[in-house]
């Protein structure tokens, strides 16, 4: 292997790992812990952008925007196998209906689905639905508008993956007994914040003008801040469903600014 290779190899590794583990799509990926990687969960945003570009194609037909929007939005939904709305409903169930740290933390192991998870993925759907469907009918319907509207589908999962990464430099990670998410928790150094950072900018710049983007930046960060305080008074920290409620949460706060921004 040449000097390019061995640079190139352990972030292919670290994205293949990261594909994996966040999305249905079969690859096959040495686990082994002698295979140099970059920590897998810095390619966060990266396989959001993977997801948007592979759920966006009912944009190349003529079809009604609500037709669009409910497939693109359960196209998603089928890359990644649920894994955050997944996340979304067991914080909820533990969260809202635990009594104490423990509890909650036993209620989202609990495979079964209460009221209150129930209630938040039929209210982040339908609110995920409805506001994609009103930025798809405010977008122009030309090539440009195309372009907008693909950038604009892609950046709401690029940037909604980047929430989890702040949150989990921010908290402790709490579980109780073995958890799977364990084995992707990684603290950023300086070059995995920068993979983390760059398709949030790249894909921005296209969706947004600058201001919207700045706009939106900071409306994440202030969302983080809110759910990180949330999560230090429930449970001291977070686990892996928070982390996959905070990116749900994500999705629809992009998309709002999205559709602020075209109205």
């Amino acid at each position: 292997m040449n000097m390019k290779g061995v640079v190139i190899a352990p972030y292919w590794q670290g994205f293949k790992r990261s594909l994996v583990t966040y999305t249905r799509i079969p690859l096959k990926v040495d686990w082994s812990d002698d295979v140099k990687h970059t920590p897998a969960v810095c390619f966060l945003p990266w396989i959001g952008l993977v997801v948007g570009l592979l759920s966006a194609w009912p944009l190349w037909f003529d079809w009604s925007s609500s037709l669009q929007a409910l497939l693109m939005l359960l196209t998603a939904v089928l890359i990644t196998g649920g894994f955050h709305e997944d996340g979304l409903m067991d914080s909820c169930d533990g969260l809202v209906g635990g009594w104490d740290k423990e509890q909650r933390l036993t209620i989202m192991k609990d495979s079964r689905i209460g009221s209150y998870a129930a209630l938040s993925i039929w209210f982040s759907m339908s609110l995920k639905w409805l506001l994609l469907n009103e930025l798809l009918q405010a977008i122009p319907d030309s090539f440009l508008g195309f372009i907008y509207t693909l950038s604009a589908w892609c950046v709401v999962h690029v940037i909604a993956r980047f929430i989890p990464l702040l949150l989990m430099h921010t908290l402790k990670y709490v579980s109780l007994g073995q958890s799977k998410a364990s084995n992707m928790i990684a603290k950023l150094g300086p070059i995995e914040w920068c993979i983390a950072l760059v398709p949030c900018l790249l894909i921005g710049v296209l969706a947004f003008n600058l201001l919207y983007l700045v706009f939106t930046l900071v409306l994440s960060v202030i969302l983080v801040f809110l759910i990180r305080h949330y999560l230090r008074k429930k449970i001291d920290g977070f686990n892996g469903d928070t982390l996959g409620a905070s990116e749900q949460l994500g999705e629809i706060l992009v998309i709002f600014c999205l559709l602020v921004s075209y109205s």
